[in-house]
């Protein structure tokens, strides 16, 4: 009997030092995985600390040299794999792009941008300002159906005009239909499986679009969902990955990186003071001008007689209420703007930046003419009494003065809404300026990127650069401008020794001494391949 029990004790003290083995075990992977956590946790902390580090290297740019294009548009030296802390300790190389051969722990951050001019492999090292977009809140018919065609192609399947018509109902205040046979009113929304309201008002995001009848994730974002403007493998392989794609070898963009919700521009000069309002009090008017153009005195005289000369019966209307192009008989210079629609805007909607207003001023200083921008001046002739004249004094080199320090747009009206930046515009957006040809878009881009900043600081380089006429500069002027003043900030916080990658999507408004966040996402999850890396550039042959 006591044989019997203790030939037991043998497996059960083997047992139990199995078991304690096995908590032993579970105990040391669980002490692992709770370590490999927290390194990743901090990991992932680091990377999105040194990418808001480059937001806040941006914002302190944009303070300094809002106005300088080259800074900020494309500046890899100063915008790409800049050190934010390395562990050695060597603070000399922070805020600097050196390189090492054994990267030790060194967190960088990277500000990338789509380039919409590359091959689909390139990526700018720099910032977007939202004035290069074309803002979904004052478009046009027309110029949304530019974008629209540019982006479905010849498609059997979707009209662009049956979408482009949703989206103005979307945003209109009525409750009718723009075309009786459309139901793209609310309706519509609410026979939904998941009814829900039309918005009949301004767009919040473009992301919103998806709500709108007919919008796609394809015709949002086209093939490019990681929003990287870059061409990667899953984009050209037909259905085999997501997302879908016509394996052309070609990257469709979608809709998303030409429209901005937030494009807007205080009517303030270059130095953040108020513009001269040139119907304004005439004494406080020509003290200004005198102070603009000093030992010009007949400038002066000619300014304040010519901006009085067609004096409106209603100074509200005189702005630029509309936004970019808002002109309704706008000379399609594609043939994406050649359709029936072309000419059609609906003069009935104030958000839509469509109204009658939009032919803007005629320069001949004819009775009934309203002048909206300044550089109508230079054609004007001013009568002075019933039958004389004053010989007009201005030249182009008072061009540049006029459009950055006076303005036709009444006090009341503080800020200008979907004005397109002709300095970073991209072919497709400045395509949807009325009245501009094909080849003048062609010509924009390609001067542009040769002319130093100062030249660039505001639209009058498109006359002196012999781009157009005078006559068509003064159509043109009132829905255009030549700086941003809320920029899209994509930030990549990133080590040299790790591939864990933050990426950050921020909008910063810099009006004023301080430049605000007013837009925030995190875009991680979204993937996205950057060429941030030595490696990287190696194997796309980047140097």
């Amino acid at each position: 009997m006591i044989s019997a029990r203790r030939g037991v004790i043998l497996p059960v003290v083997l047992l139990v030092l199995a078991l304690l083995g096995l908590l032993v075990a579970m105990f040391s992977f669980r002490v692992y995985a709770d370590v490999a956590a927290t390194q990743a946790n901090f990991e992932r902390l680091q990377t999105r600390l040194a990418a808001e580090a480059g937001i806040e290297r941006v914002k302190l740019m944009l303070r300094n040299r809002p106005f300088d294009t080259n800074a900020w548009y494309h500046n890899p030296d100063e915008l790409h794999r800049i050190i934010v802390w390395m562990h050695d300790g060597d603070e000399t190389v922070w805020g600097t792009n050196d390189e090492f051969n054994n990267p030790g722990m060194t967190y960088r951050f990277s500000i990338v941008a789509d380039d919409p001019l590359d091959d689909e492999h390139y990526v700018r090292f720099g910032v977007t300002d939202e004035s290069a977009k074309l803002n979904l809140n004052t478009a046009t018919q027309r110029q949304l159906m530019i974008l629209v065609r540019a982006v479905v192609g010849d498609s059997d399947e979707v009209d662009p005009l049956d979408i482009v018509d949703a989206i103005l109902d979307w945003r209109d205040a009525d409750t009718s239909p723009r075309s009786p046979e459309r139901d793209t009113e609310g309706s519509y929304y609410r026979r939904l499986p998941s009814p829900y309201r039309v918005r009949n008002g301004p767009f919040d995001t473009v992301e919103e679009l998806l709500l709108v009848k007919g919008v796609t994730g394809q015709i949002l974002y086209g093939e490019d969902f990681d929003r990287n403007g870059l061409l990667t493998d899953n984009e050209d392989d037909g259905d085999e990955h997501f997302p879908p794609d016509n394996e052309d070898g070609m990257l469709n963009r979608g809709l998303y990186p030409y429209l901005t919700v937030l494009s807007t521009e205080d009517n303030v000069g270059m130095d953040n003071r108020a513009r001269v309002y040139l119907r304004g009090d005439e004494e406080a008017v020509r003290s200004e001008l005198e102070l603009i153009f000093p030992d010009e005195p007949g400038v002066v005289s000619f300014i304040l007689v010519a901006a009085r000369a067609e004096q409106p019966t209603d100074d509200s209307n005189t702005g630029n209420e509309g936004g970019a192009g808002g002109d309704s008989e706008g000379e399609g210079d594609d043939e994406t703007g050649s359709d029936e629609t072309g000419g059609e805007d609906d003069e009935s909607e104030g958000s839509a930046g469509a109204d009658s207003q939009g032919d803007g001023a005629e320069p001949d200083g004819e009775p009934g003419k309203v002048i909206r921008s300044p550089a109508s001046l230079l054609r004007s002739e001013s009568p002075t009494g019933q039958r004389t004249r004053i010989n007009n004094p201005l030249t182009l080199e008072h061009l540049p003065a006029l459009l950055d320090r006076t303005t036709m747009i009444s006090p009341e009206q503080r800020s200008i809404p979907g004005l397109i930046n002709i300095n970073t515009a991209p072919r497709l957006v400045l395509r949807c300026i009325d009245r501009l040809t094909a080849e003048q878009v062609d010509e924009i881009i390609a001067v542009r990127a040769s002319l130093p900043s100062e030249d660039k600081e505001t639209t009058a380089w498109l006359v002196t650069e012999e781009i157009v006429d005078l006559e068509t500069f003064e159509r043109v002027a009132p829905y255009i401008t030549a700086r941003g003043q809320q920029f899209m900030i994509e930030s990549l916080g990133y080590g040299d020794h790790i591939g864990m990658v933050t990426r950050l999507q921020v909008v910063v408004d810099a009006v004023g001494p301080i430049v605000q966040t007013i837009y925030y996402r995190d875009l991680t999850e979204l993937s996205g391949h950057y060429p941030i890396r030595e490696e990287d550039l190696e194997r796309l042959g980047i140097h």
